[in-house]
């Protein structure tokens, strides 16, 4: 009876969610890969949200030393390119990730470099390419033989068994090859702005916006001048960037002076409001009366 043999693992993580999974992403294995998939008796399963294993029988052939196995990143996800340090990327370019150490990191040092060679499948974010370990099968099938001839519930055969079943586990682990994509979150200005009903209402020059143990720090409010929110708005904005997140722990209060407008203000969105900035978030409060 055959046994499957984990030859390469690779991880998709992405640190906009906790967990870092994004179930919008998958990888499919390009038509020219599918093809050498079947000539050496190989599969890919996902074995878990954001990881997939190229495993074989152990009594396949196995890839040889010239190939290289490629893989396509669909992305359904239609905020991701503005949750990730994107910087650089054109959406009707070819980009290629060669994964020959093992890890790349998509952080704000990232290039996107367009590739020449090949041409970008439909729907396709991004290729992956990468070499397979060599495998160990042959030793692999002869330490099984060995298992099914000793029988595992010979106790005078327990040392020798135990001995061969670690073998295994380390010829195993030994010849499968583990790699990483991670994605950083990008970081964005967070922009408020405050809209008062009463256009004569001249409180917005002490408009405060306050975090627990000052964790994002905003600027002194600014009068919008040209706004399609009224003619009485005025702007709020963080002085500095914060990492995009799916959730955050973050505590805001508005206030106006020393009065307490609100209680609950919400970190800003990826696509609810449009900014003048690409590098900023925006988000809309409206002011009660006096």
């Amino acid at each position: 009876m055959s046994r499957y043999i984990d030859i390469a693992t690779i991880r998709i993580e992405h640190n906009y969610y906790n967990p870092p999974v994004n179930s919008f992403v998958s990888l499919e294995p390009t038509p020219e890969t599918k093809k050498l998939m079947k000539q050496r008796g190989v599969m890919l399963r996902q074995s878990r949200g954001n990881e997939w294993q190229w495993i074989m029988a152990d009594d396949a052939s196995g890839f040889a030393d010239k190939d290289v196995l490629e893989l396509s990143m669909i992305v359904k996800d239609p905020c991701f390119l503005q949750q990730i340090e994107g910087d650089g990327y054109d959406p009707d370019s070819f980009y290629k990730f060669n994964m020959e150490n093992g890890l790349v990191e998509v952080n704000d040092d990232f290039v996107w470099r367009k590739e020449t060679n090949g041409q970008k499948l439909k729907n396709e974010f991004c290729r992956i390419a990468m070499k397979p370990v060599e495998t160990v099968s042959e030793r692999l099938r002869i330490l099984y033989t060995k298992v099914e001839q000793l029988g595992e519930g010979r106790e005078e055969n327990c040392v020798q068994f135990e001995a061969i079943k670690q073998e295994i586990r380390q010829l195993q682990e030994s010849c499968c090859l583990k790699f990483t994509i991670r994605f950083c979150s990008y970081a964005y200005y967070w922009e408020y702005l405050c809209v008062f009903k009463d256009e004569n209402d001249m409180r917005g020059k002490d408009l405060i916006l306050r975090t627990r143990e000052n964790i994002v720090a905003f600027g002194p409010p600014e009068k919008c001048e040209k706004t399609s929110l009224g003619t009485n708005v005025w702007r709020l904005a963080s002085t500095g960037r914060i990492k995009v997140k799916e959730r955050y722990d973050i505590t805001m209060q508005l206030y106006i002076g020393r009065m307490l407008e609100s209680r609950f203000i919400s970190p800003p969105q990826i696509g609810k409001f449009q900014s003048d900035s690409p590098h900023t978030l925006r988000e809309v409060c409206y002011i009660k009366e006096q």
